[in-house]
């Protein structure tokens, strides 16, 4: 077996990329976000209707949300908008007094398009170094070619300064578009994930993505369908795409599961938000009332083949007067930085009519899932790899009970060191040294494995490093 080289890079225990399956029993698990605060009200009237797809972009001064607001009183037609708000640290925050648009509905002054096709969005400030200035900000949505024939394309606006914004180009007419299409700029290409459908003409049609790069934003492949060893072909409403800050090798994604039920069933009487339920049946379409969806959660090595966990990452919760309806669990894009955790944000009142409260759910860094020992001891071994640097840290949590250990082997699981000394205690970057003192230095740029035995522990990623 060839040796995988890590270097000095940070690896994730969220797949089997690492890992010896044959020498592994620590228990993958996946690890729920921590609901905290609400960190913000949309309460104007469009708000109330509905909010859609929020896209963070961090600046130098904090972030931006940029999110859509729907006026359902326009012409008999829902009128889109995309609006802003601004954070200092996101965990506080507010609307900008833009004044950009002042004919439009009072109490709109954070508005920075005004009109829009449909619901779809993904913001983001391209790092490029070949970007023109005129185009930084770039906002992807769906666009109508031919509403008759049901034509559709992703197109693109600019913007300087992320305020104020120009139709620019068309990015593709292959696919859908109705969602969150998350698109970045990574190693001198970009990349866009994309809605788009298929089916197999037993089982309906189904929700799937996509992915389409380019290296200049103007000349793009063909999208391809993304693949899941999980050998499930559920619906995929948003994709959530992005790569991951601390390891960007990896790409991660959360998207929202979409399942369509299609019988109204007794059960369906007892949900707190029956009311609602009906409602949406009546005034909109069956499937909005039986529709319903949660959070998921994938990653890859490539960007086209994931590893998803069939289990959900979050779920609608207890249920209350205005959940599990269709619309819970759209997730904010991408993850934002708050010091020793990620953030991302959440509406819990999709298709209410009350005012929409933004939660904010808070994970540890590289803290998605886990290697976990639970009760007796297990161990988790890695296939031979090679690493720079001379100290190991961890990314690691036990009790007071739990500890770890960390051995060098040889490429063949031969021993070639004593065990660490006990790590324990709960930190996203625990160093590991011997007992005698001695770092991993005698190790590095030769083929190795490590064995982790564990107790009541949890191991979430690992990088060598120099002391």
């Amino acid at each position: 077996m060839e040796a995988i080289s890590i270097g000095r890079r940070r690896e994730v225990f969220w797949d089997d990329f690492l890992i010896d399956p044959q020498r592994t029993t620590a228990i993958p698990r996946l690890v729920p976000p921590v609901e905290k605060e609400c960190v913000f009200l949309f309460d104007r009237e469009e708000e109330v209707f509905a909010v859609s797809y929020p896209n963070v972009v961090q600046t130098e001064d904090g972030y931006r949300m940029y999110y859509l607001s729907f006026d359902p009183a326009s012409h008999g037609k829902k009128k889109i908008r995309m609006r802003v708000i601004e954070s200092a640290d996101g965990l506080h925050w507010t609307r900008p007094a833009l004044g950009l648009f002042p004919a439009v509905t009072p109490g709109a002054d954070n508005v920075v398009i005004d009109t829009m096709d449909d619901s779809s969005l993904c913001v983001f400030c391209d790092p490029n170094p070949a970007c023109p200035p005129e185009a930084k900000y770039k906002a992807l949505s769906l666009v109508f070619l031919d509403r008759a024939t049901d034509r559709r394309s992703l197109w693109c606006w600019t913007s300087p300064d992320g305020y104020h914004f120009t139709r620019g180009e068309m990015v593709t007419d292959q696919g859908r578009f109705d969602t969150l299409n998350a698109t970045f700029w990574e190693n001198g290409k970009y990349y866009s994930y994309v809605r788009n459908l298929h089916g197999d003409g037993a089982g309906g049609i189904v929700r799937d993505v996509r992915v389409t790069e380019s290296e200049d934003f103007v000349h793009w492949t063909a999208p391809v369908p993304l693949s899941y060893d999980d050998g499930l072909d559920f619906q995929m409403y948003t994709n959530n795409v992005m790569p991951y800050p601390r390891a960007p090798h990896i790409r991660i994604g959360m998207p929202s599961r979409y399942v369509e039920r299609k019988v109204w069933t007794k059960n369906d009487d007892q949900f707190g938000s029956v009311d609602r339920k009906k409602h949406a049946a009546e005034t909109i379409e069956l499937r909005c009332a039986l529709a319903v969806t949660d959070l998921v959660f994938m990653c890859s090595r490539d960007g086209q083949h994931f590893h998803r966990y069939p289990q959900a990452y979050l779920t609608p919760g207890m249920e209350t007067g205005i959940n599990w309806i269709y619309g819970d669990c759209f997730a904010s894009w991408p993850l934002t930085d708050t010091g020793d955790t990620y953030s991302f944000y959440m509406n819990k009142d999709g298709m209410s009519d009350a005012p929409k409260k933004l939660y904010r759910y808070e994970l540890r860094k590289d803290g998605f899932a886990c290697r976990m020992a639970e009760g007796g001891e297990r161990e988790l071994v890695t296939k031979p790899l090679t690493f720079e640097g001379n100290v190991l840290h961890l990314n690691m949590a036990t009790s007071a009970f739990g500890g770890i250990y960390v051995q060098v082997l040889d490429a063949d699981g031969e021993p070639l060191s004593g065990e660490s000394v006990e790590i324990y205690g709960d930190s996203i970057d625990r160093a590991v040294y011997f007992p005698d003192g001695s770092d991993f230095s005698a190790y590095a740029g030769r083929p190795v494995r490590l064995r982790f035995r564990m107790r009541d522990a949890a191991l979430y990623s690992m990088i060598f490093a120099d002391a």
